[in-house]
């Protein structure tokens, strides 16, 4: 009966233990996200990744598709709208981190000799739009 006892007891603590670990883990990983969320909030090219579609960084970073395709010389009647920049750079035989810079490049270069896009009501994050409606229900 002890040694059942002392078994169970072992198996608690580690499965608490484990349990802890996942939590921090779980921690850790919100922190991050929420760092880098606040990174592409501010417009900061260093969080372009090699996930990302065209279109989805032309939306997320306010430079025009057309401008991200000339800069990256990728022309025809048929661009790759939901291809990842990890499979355009396989694609036209560029490494990843190659294709990554470029794409930031281009982000600098069309803020640089643009004005800065105005800020539309409805523009802003998901939550900023939905706090903003709110307001005005309340109001």
């Amino acid at each position: 009966m002890r040694v059942k006892f002392v078994i169970v007891g072992v198996l608690l603590l580690l499965a608490l233990s484990i349990a802890i670990i996942a939590a921090v883990a779980t921690i850790q990983a919100f922190q991050g996200l929420q760092q880098q969320n606040a990174l592409v909030n501010s417009g900061d090219v260093r969080t372009v990744s090699d996930w990302m579609t065209i279109p989805y960084i032309a939306r997320t970073y306010h430079v025009p598709e057309d401008y991200l395709y000339q800069w990256l010389h990728i022309t025809g009647v048929q661009k790759p709208q939901h291809v990842t920049l990890r499979l355009l750079a396989a694609r036209y035989h560029r490494t990843v981190g190659d294709l990554v810079h470029s794409v930031q490049a281009a982000i600098r270069a069309y803020r640089a000799h643009s004005p800065p896009a105005k800020k539309t009501p409805g523009s802003g994050t998901g939550t900023q739009h939905l706090a903003g409606l709110l307001g005005r229900v309340l109001l």
